[in-house]
């Protein structure tokens, strides 16, 4: 069986990180999640839910549930030591711009810390490219 995944930082196309997930196919680009988007210098971005409603841009992709780990791992996500997680992994809405909506799961920021910095515009790619924010990676 697939899950849906929402990816918004280093997971992204043309991203460090992409090679993730290069194997599954982008079910749909050019979405996103309501919440903010947060830098603390750490060279990814944090999401939180729970601090406004923003439109946070990502990618959904479609992974084999059984390898949900390795992005668990990925994220430092440990499903039974949800304290310790970095990120939680949590399931939402994706919305598109014909403003339909999809479930899958993205990672949130699990660590109130990381908070430091809202991203203006609520989008890690456009975010690393501005000169004076990020190192672009």
């Amino acid at each position: 069986m697939n899950v849906l995944v929402f990816v918004y930082g280093t997971l992204r196309k043309q991203q460090i990180n992409h090679h993730m997930m290069k194997n599954y196919p982008c079910m749909q680009e050019d979405v996103w999640v309501y919440g903010k988007l947060y830098d603390a210098g750490a060279g990814y971005p944090f999401l939180a839910l729970n601090k406004g409603s923003e439109k946070v841009r990502g990618e959904v992709f479609e992974v084999p549930q059984a390898e949900l780990y390795l992005l668990d791992e990925f994220e430092d996500y440990i499903p039974d030591e949800p304290n310790s997680s970095l990120y939680m992994r949590v399931e939402v809405d994706v919305y598109d711009n014909n403003d339909h909506s999809t479930k899958a799961f993205t990672y949130v920021c699990n660590k109130e810390e990381m908070l430091l910095h809202e991203i203006e515009g609520h989008d890690w790619v456009n975010f690393i490219g501005k000169p004076g924010t990020n190192e672009k990676i």
